[in-house]
């Protein structure tokens, strides 16, 4: 993807650009976990899927898979949730011979899609600071969780085990070098296995009025208490005199 396109068309260049793994709010991010597959590099991308045996035989300029169908991905996505963001990355894609088709849908239908694994991609608009704000995304909290590998309890992959043990342990321990030592570790698989892909970490821009007392000088879209993000509670502020 190319992120920085990304950024300074549709986010006024308030999106850093990063791979997937913690965001700046978490008290366990790294700067180097979160560039370190961040580069847009399609020349890379194409020798990668060469070396993978996705070539285009045909020269129609999309590549093939092993059964001689072409290499194509629909990708699921809510209006007004970044159907922009999955424009532009179905462009970058394109270039690099991937097709992608936007299954562009109402939200009643594409979120029971997610919900039951119908689906090849599904965009979402965020995603949590770290594993321990909404564990159901980071480990094998259910038969069907989480939701993009669904038979994960029975047939995920090694790391996957190994995280979700250091996910439990984290989340039930009171000694808090056990859990940074926890944290960081699963920070480093996922940012190695990367199971999702995000453009990167955006900016909310936001002000209040100096007769305001009590405002925060920084904010999250974090939502680990389920407060449906919202940085200022209304109670929390009173009127200077």
């Amino acid at each position: 993807m190319n992120r920085e396109e990304i950024s300074q068309i549709l986010y006024h260049g308030l999106l850093e650009p990063a791979a997937y793994g913690y965001a700046p709010a978490s008290p366990y991010f790294s700067e180097e976990a979160a560039q370190r597959y961040a580069a847009y590099d399609p020349d890379l991308s194409r020798q990668l899927l060469d070396e993978a045996g996705f070539v285009d035989a045909d020269g129609d300029g999309v590549r093939e898979l092993d059964d001689g169908s072409p290499f194509t991905l629909t990708v699921n996505v809510i209006p007004g949730m970044g159907v922009d963001v999955c424009q532009l990355v179905a462009d970058h894609w394109g270039a690099v011979g991937i097709k992608v088709i936007l299954n562009v849908g109402l939200r009643d239908i594409l979120v029971p899609q997610l919900q039951s694994g119908d689906f090849e991609v599904h965009w979402w608009w965020s995603t949590a600071d770290d594993a321990l704000v909404k564990r159901e995304l980071w480990g094998i909290l259910g038969p069907n969780q989480p939701d993009w590998h669904r038979e994960a309890a029975t047939d995920g992959p090694d790391w996957f085990f190994e995280s979700t043990r250091l996910l439990e342990e984290a989340g039930t321990t009171i000694d808090t070098a056990l859990v940074t030592s926890h944290m960081h570790r699963i920070r480093e698989i996922y940012t190695e296995q990367m199971p999702r892909l995000i453009p990167g970490f955006a900016y909310h821009v936001w002000g209040a009025s100096t007769r305001l007392g009590n405002v925060p000088e920084e904010s999250t879209t974090s939502d680990p208490y389920r407060g449906w993000s919202r940085p200022v509670f209304h109670e929390q502020i009173f009127i200077r005199e």
